[in-house]
C-alpha cells in the first residue's frame, strides 16, 4: 500500500478560518493527503479587513520547517502568502531542498483590504522563485504587477503570462475570476501547451478560493498527475466547493468535500480565447452502442454486418484520398438503416458519402471543422486519454465519448498510461446518461465482460476480431457477452 502524500503547505493563518492555511489543511485532507503546515504569519483580520501582518521572524520560520519535515518524505509544496523578502529567502532555500512540484499562488494583495506584504516581494518572485516553481497561480491584478504588463484583452493576458516563461517559469495558471464576463476563464500556458479553461461564473462571493485552488494543485501533482489534469480536476474541485458553499456569519464559506466528481464541475477547455462559450449542436447516438468493432475495410464492414454487429467505425489511415473516398462509399453501400457506422478521421469524405458519423482524435480536432460536421447532421465521436481530454470533449459537446486505452495495446503507440477498469467505472458514472462512453484500447472477449460490470455502454476492439483465428466465432462471442 503506497504511503499517503505528504504536502508541504506554506503560508499565513485567516484567524477566522475562511482562506489561507486553515483553507489548505481542508483542501490536502479531502485530497487524501497528509498536509504539514508551515505557517509565515499569524495575521490579524476579519470581515472589516486585514490589520496586521505579524510576520514570523526567519530564525522561528525556519525552526518550525526544520520540525514539520522531520519525520515525512515532501511529495509537494504549496506557497501562498509570503509577508517580506527575509520569509521569501527562507523560502527559496526550501525549494532548494526538495526536487518535488511546487505551487506558488503569489499572494499580493488581500481580498479584505488593509495592509499589503513588502513590494519587494513581487520583485523577488521574478527574480529568485520563478524559475525554482512547477506551477504558479496568479490572477489577473497579480500578473499585472508581476510582470507590468496590461493583461485587458486576452491577446495582452497571453502575452504578459509568456513574458514569464521567458524569465524562467515552467508553467502558469492565471485565473480569470477579475475579468467581466460571464465567464470565468483561466489560461493555462507552458513551453508545449496553451490553453483556456471555463465554465459559467457564480452569483456568490467566496473567500479563500485561491489558496484551495493552489493546494489542490499542490496534490494532484504531489499523486503524479500530468499537469493539465492537475488544472481540470482542482478547476472541478473548486467549483464544486464554490457550488455547494453555504453563508456562515458574514461569509459565503467553501464547501470541502471528497465526494465523486459531477459534470457540471467539470470547466471545459479550448485553444484559442474565441471558442470560449461556443457550443456545437450534435444530433444524439445510441445511449449504449454496444459491442463496436474498428476495422480497414469496406470488406471487413460487409463481413460484421453479416454477424449482426450494428455500430461499427471504419479507420483507414493508408492510401490516396480518392482510394479512401472509395472504401468509404463501398462501406456506406454496405450499412443498413439499422447500422451506426463512424468514419475515422476523414470527415469531409464521411458528409459527401453519408455516413452516420465521424471519430476524431484530439489531434484531429484542431483541423476539423466541427460546425460543418454538425450542419451536415452527423454524429461526432471524440478520442480521450485524460482529463484535460475530456475537458476539451466536454466544450464540443459530442455524439459520444471514447476513454482509452483501458488495457496495454499493441495497435499503436500510446504516450498514455493504461486507464484501467476503475477509470471506466468512474467514467460511466460521471457521464451518466448525457455522453455515452465507449471504452477502447486491449479489450479481449474476457476484459470485455470485466468491463460489462462497470455499466459501461461500449467496448471497441481493434484486433480481438480482425486477428481472431475464426473472426465469425469471436464476434458471436462478443455479442453474446454483451447482450
Amino acid at each position: 500500500m503506497a504511503n499517503k502524500p505528504v504536502i508541504l503547505l506554506i503560508g499565513g493563518l485567516d484567524p477566522q478560518g475562511c482562506a489561507g492555511m486553515t483553507a489548505d489543511i481542508q483542501t490536502a485532507t479531502m485530497h487524501h493527503c497528509h498536509a504539514i503546515p508551515l505557517l509565515t504569519c499569524l495575521t490579524e483580520q476579519t470581515s472589516q479587513g486585514l490589520t496586521e501582518l505579524g510576520a514570523l521572524s526567519p530564525s522561528q520560520f525556519m525552526a518550525q520547517y526544520r520540525s514539520a519535515i522531520a519525520d515525512f518524505d515532501i511529495a509537494a509544496i504549496k506557497i501562498g502568502f509570503i509577508p517580506n523578502v527575509a520569509i521569501a529567502s527562507c523560502i527559496e532555500h526550501i525549494i532548494d531542498q526538495h526536487d518535488v512540484p511546487v505551487v506558488l499562488d503569489p499572494v499580493l494583495s488581500s481580498t479584505s483590504g488593509g495592509g499589503l506584504p513588502d513590494k519587494a516581494v513581487s520583485a523577488f518572485m521574478v527574480e529568485k522563485l520563478l524559475s525554482k516553481v512547477t506551477l504558479l497561480t496568479p490572477n489577473l491584478p497579480e500578473l499585472a504587477q508581476l510582470t507590468g504588463e496590461l493583461t485587458g484583452t486576452f491577446e495582452q493576458l497571453e502575452l504578459a503570462a509568456q513574458t514569464l516563461l521567458y524569465k524562467g517559469l515552467v508553467a502558469c495558471l492565471v485565473k480569470g475570476g477579475h475579468a467581466e464576463s460571464e465567464w470565468i476563464a483561466d489560461l493555462f500556458v507552458n513551453q508545449s501547451s496553451t490553453f483556456y479553461c471555463y465554465q459559467t461564473k457564480q452569483d456568490k462571493s467566496v473567500r479563500g478560493t485561491g489558496c484551495i485552488l493552489a493546494t489542490s494543485l499542490a496534490c494532484h501533482l504531489g499523486q503524479d498527475n500530468d499537469i493539465r489534469d492537475a488544472v481540470i480536476l482542482a478547476k472541478a474541485y473548486l467549483n464544486k466547493g464554490y457550488r455547494q458553499a453555504q453563508p456562515c456569519g458574514p461569509y459565503t464559506i467553501f464547501e470541502h468535500s471528497d465526494s465523486d466528481l459531477v459534470l457540471m464541475d467539470i470547466p471545459k477547455l479550448c485553444y484559442q480565447a474565441a471558442m470560449i462559450g461556443q457550443t456545437f449542436d450534435f444530433p444524439a447516438c445510441p445511449p449504449r452502442l454496444g459491442v463496436y468493432p474498428v476495422v480497414d475495410s469496406s470488406e471487413w464492414i460487409a463481413k460484421l454486418i453479416d454477424e449482426q454487429i450494428s455500430t461499427i467505425q471504419l479507420r483507414i489511415k493508408t492510401g490516396s484520398d480518392a482510394q479512401r473516398r472509395a472504401e468509404i462509399n463501398k462501406a456506406v453501400a454496405y450499412c443498413k438503416a439499422s447500422t451506426v457506422f463512424f468514419v475515422n478521421d476523414d470527415w469531409q469524405i464521411a458528409i459527401d458519402a453519408g455516413a452516420y458519423g465521424v471519430h476524431l482524435g484530439q489531434e484531429d480536432l484542431h483541423d476539423a471543422e466541427l460546425v460543418t460536421i454538425a450542419q451536415a447532421g452527423l454524429r461526432l465521436g471524440i478520442s480521450t486519454h485524460s482529463y484535460w481530454e475530456l475537458a476539451r470533449a466536454l466544450a464540443i459537446n459530442p455524439s459520444y465519448i471514447a476513454l482509452g486505452p483501458v488495457f496495454e495495446t499493441n495497435s499503436k503507440q500510446m504516450p498514455f498510461k493504461p486507464q484501467g477498469i476503475e477509470r471506466v467505472a468512474q467514467w460511466t458514472r460521471l457521464l451518466g446518461d448525457q455522453y455515452p462512453l465507449v471504452a477502447i484500447g486491449g479489450i479481449d472477449l474476457a476484459r470485455a465482460k470485466q468491463l460489462k460490470l462497470t455499466g459501461v455502454g461500449s467496448v471497441a476492439m481493434i484486433s480481438a476480431i480482425t486477428q481472431a483465428d475464426d473472426y465469425k466465432q469471436a464476434t458471436q462471442g462478443f455479442r453474446l457477452a454483451w447482450q
